[in-house]
């Protein structure tokens, strides 16, 4: 027999799925409390007794996407023979897989950065995200002699902005250069391939790049 606190679990996750469905449609400011409570197969009082407003709902599913981010990164970061190029294929992957299921997630996040950026900080680093174990990976490689000398920001800053571009613009790139949503997709599934080289041969010394795989 189901007992309440498992029922009100499976609600949540029922609007969570609704949610997210509807983010993806309509992107976030374009969706409605009313339209997610549909989707999901119930009264718009109940949503609101799980969510009582829509930046509430997108807060929990922010937190949950990157809180499948950041795991992936964080085994590569703490072993100690990590090299800087596995970190970079970990975190241009994820980016990718991230964004390929919530697509609505850049223009999001670049209003809330706009509007409250204390807030996106607070948000991020509630997930888990240490940039500082990240940071280090980078200076022993250059260290190292893996990487040429740089500020580690700097990487990290090309990772994500070259990752997320794509997506963020998509509305106009794939009118621009695509004859379909369908194209510019499978375009964006490629592109993790070659960015992931075309990030290592910016930043690998000489000696290290012909270790690419």
């Amino acid at each position: 027999m189901v007992n309440k606190k498992e029922k009100n679990k499976d609600t949540e996750v029922l609007i969570l799925d609704a949610a997210r469905k509807v983010f993806v449609r309509k992107g976030y400011d374009g969706a409605r409390m009313q339209e997610i409570a549909n989707e999901a197969g119930i009264n718009k009082a109940l949503l609101h007794y799980y969510f009582r407003s829509k930046d509430k709902l997108f807060d929990q599913i922010f937190k949950e996407a990157f809180k499948t981010f950041w795991p992936k990164i964080e085994v590569v970061v703490s072993q100690e023979d990590t090299h800087v190029k596995d970190l970079i294929k970990v975190a241009v992957n994820n980016y990718v897989d991230l964004l390929m299921k919530m697509p609505f997630l850049p223009a999001f996040v670049v209003g809330e950065i706009n509007r409250s950026p204390e807030k996106m900080e607070e948000l991020i680093l509630s997930t888990g995200i240490n940039p500082g174990k990240v940071v280090e990976i980078i200076k022993k490689s250059i260290k190292n002699g893996e990487m040429i000398p740089m500020d580690p920001r700097e990487l990290l800053v090309n990772i994500v902005g070259l990752s997320v571009f794509p997506f963020l613009s998509r509305p106009l790139l794939s009118r621009m250069f695509w004859d379909s949503e369908e194209g510019y997709t499978d375009f964006l599934e490629s592109r993790r391939n070659s960015l992931y080289e075309f990030i290592c041969r910016s930043v690998l010394t000489e000696c290290n790049k012909s270790i690419l795989c």
